[in-house]
């Protein structure tokens, strides 16, 4: 077994060439968090450039070896770049204690991952209940599932209503005539004129695509590439709200 940590920094050798091709500065992990996925690494030329895991032959004491150039692909050719990489998260129960921040994780032989560590416990990716601004893990014997806590539709409310008025007769029918009225006139989206005036903002929150793709994580300053991401999965208008000039 191997810790992420010892992996992070490790050179990255070409078996073909013999040559160093950079060093590992940053890693992801697969949607459900389960996998590592790839790496990123940095050239003698600040050139950044992403190994899928499946390009790696070997992981050895001092150096993480491939096959060939063939493994390293460009960042800035990549359409989409997987960045799922949970370190330094908050992790809360579901009862609301906050159990650290992630510091490491222990990857299996096969870089599938054991455990996440915090620097207050360890627990497996079953035990990830949800990841969003923080990661909420069950640590307890019960089962909980994220479906559980979903709020409900409109829709599943007036069935609910409908159904204590058969049981608890009319005369409450219509004491909350509003509450499932939908405004005929919603207040518009924000529009924004020119998307590249985005540039350079710092966000003040990280925002998802609509799959879970990291598109810009808090605290981070907007550029090109954040930019093209926002417009892909249509979250322009959330980039803009929770952004700021600096």
């Amino acid at each position: 077994m191997k810790l992420l940590s010892e992996i992070v920094s490790k050179k990255v050798l070409n078996l073909y060439s013999g040559r160093i091709e950079g060093t590992i500065k940053d890693v992801s992990f697969n949607k459900d968090y389960k996998k590592l996925s790839s790496l990123k690494i940095f050239d003698e030329d600040e050139e950044e450039y992403t190994i899928a895991v499946e390009k790696i032959y070997n992981i050895g004491q001092d150096s993480v070896v491939i096959r060939n150039s063939n493994a390293l692909v460009p960042t800035i050719n990549q359409i989409y770049v997987n960045q799922n990489n949970i370190i330094n998260y908050n992790v809360y129960s579901i009862n609301g204690d906050h159990l650290g921040k992630i510091i490491d994780a222990e990857l299996n032989e096969n870089l599938t991952v054991k455990e996440y560590i915090t620097n207050e416990i360890r627990f497996s990716p079953k035990q990830i209940v949800n990841i969003g601004e923080n990661i909420i893990v069950n640590n307890s014997e019960n089962k909980v599932k994220l479906s559980n806590f979903k709020p409900k539709t409109p829709i599943q409310n007036k069935v609910e209503h409908n159904q204590i008025v058969k049981i608890l007769g009319p005369q409450i029918e219509n004491q909350n005539d509003n509450v499932f009225k939908i405004s005929a006139s919603p207040s518009p989206k924000k529009i924004v004129g020119n998307t590249e005036l985005l540039i350079g903002r710092k966000a003040l929150k990280t925002i998802y695509g609509e799959n879970g793709e990291m598109i810009i994580k808090e605290e981070n300053i907007v550029t090109q590439k954040v930019l093209d991401l926002a417009s892909q999965f249509n979250k322009i208008g959330e980039l803009t709200t929770f952004s700021r000039q600096i």
